[in-house]
């Protein structure tokens, strides 16, 4: 029975003990309910910061040698459509001319503006060392395209396998030449192994397969075509059993190509190459150049950045150190002629001007 003062009023005790006890209760729901709005408001914020951090994009960087070379331009399509695909934000930079200090610089210059991930196509396989390893010891990777480096500082390395692509050029030499004259060799410069991986493996073996041709070079051009025409004219004049030139790359093969035309002897001395440039292209038509090796720039753009997004999204941004690896991945190259540069398979190792 409850309590009640003399007039009906509950008792004092009454209402004291009423005033205790809805307080505690009511505290008790107010702190629940805050400790609900506290975990639902951590919630959301870890879930809003974790939107946050997926929806923005990783900066990776690919520094190019030669920017402006059709090779360098096919890679960047494919990158570049790679790094579409993948919600990445890529920048591309490098030379626009033949120097490796120059591409030392954009390198240096591209590291220091703090990318997620690198990517460098070297011009040489040297001078890289105190580079890269830095940027991997801190966490960013970098991925090699189209050439190796010593010491092997990098992530991976895509590059062609340019012994086997200048090594199966023997049987298309023996077949043009009867395995008999001079063979020279028109290349880029001395101590790029990109460039001299493309004939060093073959001499021996047409040496031993065709021990009646002659082969004489390498002489050097530069990668420039006036330069390729100046030395292979000299080599059209001192040697006048010459049959067959070797350029190593496209300008060597478009500048040897006018100093055969020039000379007169397109009937007799016959020209093979690497790569699968334009120009080079135009003379595979018109019959001018009898063969070249076609490598597959685009695909090599492809994998290099889906390699550093892979390893990014996979660890973190700013994981380090980043383990460096002396693994190759070689991408195909095809052996393109007059026959076949029509094709469905010729036209995928052609390379492009602009995207």
């Amino acid at each position: 029975m409850r309590r009640t003062s003399q007039n009906g009023a509950p008792s004092p005790r009454s209402s004291a003990q009423n005033r205790g006890q809805a307080p505690r209760k009511h505290r008790k729901h107010k702190i629940t309910g805050a400790l609900s709005v506290l975990v639902a408001a951590l919630a959301f914020v870890a879930s809003t910061s974790t939107a946050a951090e997926s929806a923005t994009p990783l900066n990776v960087t690919f520094v190019s040698a030669l920017i402006n070379d059709s090779y360098f331009v096919t890679i960047k399509c494919g990158a570049m459509a790679e790094a579409k695909s993948l919600g990445v934000h890529l920048t591309w930079t490098g030379p626009t001319s033949n120097s490796v200090s120059a591409e030392l610089s954009a390198f240096q210059a591209a590291s220091v503006t703090n990318p997620d991930g690198m990517i460098l196509a070297p011009f040489s396989n040297t001078g890289w060392s105190g580079v890269i390893k830095p940027l991997m010891q801190k966490g960013v990777p970098v991925v090699l395209s189209g050439e190796t480096i010593t010491p092997p500082d990098g992530l991976t390395t895509f590059i062609s396998n340019f012994l086997a692509g200048g090594n199966s050029l023997a049987g298309e030499i023996g077949k043009l030449t009867g395995g008999k004259g001079t063979m020279a060799i028109v290349a880029d410069t001395t101590g790029n192994k990109t460039d001299s991986d493309r004939y060093t493996g073959l001499i021996p073996i047409l040496k031993k397969r065709y021990p009646n041709l002659k082969i004489v070079g390498p002489y050097y051009a530069s990668n420039s075509t006036s330069m390729a025409a100046s030395v292979t004219s000299s080599i059209i004049l001192a040697q006048p059993n010459l049959s067959l030139v070797y350029a190593s790359s496209g300008p060597e093969a478009v500048g040897s190509a006018s100093a055969i035309a020039a000379a007169h002897d397109s009937s007799k001395i016959k020209l093979i190459s690497f790569d699968s440039s334009p120009p080079q292209i135009t003379l595979l038509k018109q019959g001018k150049l009898a063969a070249t090796i076609g490598q597959s720039p685009y695909l090599t753009g492809v994998l290099d950045v889906k390699a550093d997004v892979d390893y990014l999204r996979a660890h973190g941004v700013g994981k380090g150190p980043v383990p460096a690896s002396a693994g190759l991945t070689y991408t195909p190259t095809v052996l393109l002629t007059p026959q076949n540069v029509n094709s469905a398979l010729g036209k995928k190792y052609q390379y492009l001007t602009h995207c």
